[in-house]
């Protein structure tokens, strides 16, 4: 765990100091300083390039393990242009999500031409050979191969992940801290003797202290915001770390669930009210905080206690405790949002 703690360090200082020159830069050269949009609550014009500090970051001390000890980033035996297959489909898939941020930061490109451009990215992974060759039954039994059904399953799960984490950076330093934990829940898993993914956990840590270095820059009040270009890398990092080298999308998915929940529940209303379900606005989960009356900090903090609780019982249960923790979530996200509506009303009253 030594070796995998020393990485996620280094990352994180060299994030740290990207993401200030980043920050200067941007102000400087009025970079996405654009004037707040309806749905934003800041209120004052803040860069939103961050992302491309922790892609950077994490890209440059991946490179330096390519390059000095290569056997620690082994995934599969092929190479291509002697980089491992599974690894350079990852950093191909993360480029065209770089690009589509970067461009999306600076333009506001359409939601369907995002959603098909993280698809292309998508389907890059499947391409270069990551797949989910079998599911586990949460009910016991037989695991569940998935044969052909990977090809479909994988581009949906990275949709998922992607998205998720894009929408949750609506409050500062929410899913980029949140990412932190998943990426760090991951890792810890990988590590395990019974799981036994050792280039998992490195590329993990390596992108959980990358995140890690940003965050201070963009915890409340922020400073500078991941963008497109961060939450979406983000995402497919922690897409595709859940399933290289072998299944670990449960443990992911609890660390996650409210926020995939909370997504799933906003694509559902935005259809049922006539409304685009990319169509961005201001009910997700954590707007419904604020709007019940907590700050910022109150509920950032709130859903990375969430998350960080889950992602123990996560780390310290199998299959089947993992879908029994998977129902005890449904019952929460439902009394928090009972909760909410109350305390929304309460203060309307007032």
């Amino acid at each position: 765990m030594t070796n995998y703690f020393f990485a996620g360090i280094i990352a994180f200082l060299i994030s740290l100091i990207l993401t200030f020159f980043v920050k200067k830069i941007a102000i400087k050269n009025l970079w996405t300083l654009t004037a707040p949009r309806e749905r934003d609550l800041h209120k004052k014009p803040i860069p939103r390039l961050g992302g491309i500090a922790v892609f950077v970051s994490f890209w440059l001390l991946v490179t330096c393990y390519l390059l000095l000890v290569p056997d620690r980033l082994h995934f599969v035996d092929e190479k291509i242009l002697g980089i491992d297959k599974n690894l350079l489909g990852v950093f191909l898939g993360s480029l065209i999500l770089l690009v589509t941020g970067i461009y999306d930061d600076f333009k506001d490109i359409k939601p369907w031409i995002k959603l098909l451009l993280q698809l292309v990215a998508a389907v890059v992974i499947v391409f270069f050979g990551i797949k989910i060759w079998w599911l586990s039954n949460p009910l016991g039994g037989s695991n569940i191969v998935l044969n052909t059904w990977t090809y479909v399953l994988v581009p949906v799960w990275i949709l998922l992940v992607v998205n998720v984490i894009n929408w949750l950076d609506g409050l500062d330093g929410l899913a980029d801290g949140v990412s932190v934990i998943t990426l760090i829940i991951i890792a810890i898993l990988s590590a395990t003797s019974t799981v036994n993914q050792p280039a998992t956990a490195l590329i993990c840590s390596i992108a959980a202290g990358s995140a890690l270095g940003f965050l201070p820059f963009n915890f409340f009040p922020a400073k500078i915001f991941l963008g497109d270009t961060g939450s979406m890398f983000l995402g497919f990092i922690i897409a595709v770390g859940a399933i290289i080298s072998g299944g670990k999308i449960a443990t992911a998915a609890l660390v996650l669930g409210i926020p995939i929940l909370d997504a799933i529940w906003v694509i559902f209303r935005r259809i049922f009210s006539g409304n685009s379900p990319m169509k961005a606005d201001r009910y997700h989960l954590h707007h419904r905080f604020l709007q019940a009356g907590f700050s910022q900090k109150q509920t950032v903090m709130f859903l990375y206690l969430i998350a960080i609780s889950f992602g123990i019982i996560a780390l310290q249960n199998g299959t089947r405790g993992k879908f029994e923790a998977s129902l005890w979530l449904l019952v929460i996200m439902f009394i928090m949002g009972l909760g909410l509506i109350f305390l929304k009303r309460g203060r309307k009253n007032v």
